[in-house]
């Protein structure tokens, strides 16, 4: 994976096992990961929501869409690897795109993270409501 700039839009390129190579506006991946949030969408989900975005109403070939094909890219533009990183609560998750290559990598990681802070802020709230709650009552959620 990559990212790049061009014409001030922020594009991340990856490979689809289906479409192949995929320029994905990263505000495209912003609203997957709300969605996915919002909708508890598995990884799954989260990859068909972001391919669909890109495909709905345009080919993927970059030269067909005014992208700027990979191979056109001038060089200062392409930053290799690094992080994308989300921040939920003030904390911040990283994602490091150099070690990965696909599409289904990238919905794994969204997924994966979103459950793991879910489950965080689901056990915080949990113990402040038992240390609010009066000592002689217990609270008891299986999760």
């Amino acid at each position: 994976m990559r990212t790049y700039t061009s014409n001030g839009k922020a594009y991340l390129v990856t490979r689809d096992w289906l479409l192949g190579e995929l320029h994905i506006p990263m505000n495209i991946i912003s609203e997957a990961v709300v969605r996915a949030a919002d909708e508890e969408y598995d990884a799954d989900q989260v990859e068909t929501y972001i391919r669909d975005s890109v495909t709905l109403f345009k080919s993927t070939d970059a030269k067909a869409t005014g992208a700027t094909p990979a191979e056109d890219i001038p060089l200062e533009n392409i930053k290799d690897g690094g992080p994308v990183e989300l921040v939920i609560n003030g904390e911040v998750y990283s994602f490091n795109i150099e070690r990965y290559e696909t599409l289904n990598d990238l919905a794994v990681w969204i997924s994966e993270t979103l459950n793991q802070v879910k489950e965080q802020i689901t056990e915080d709230y949990i113990e402040k409501l038992e240390a609010d709650l009066p000592k002689n009552i217990t609270v008891k959620i299986e999760m």
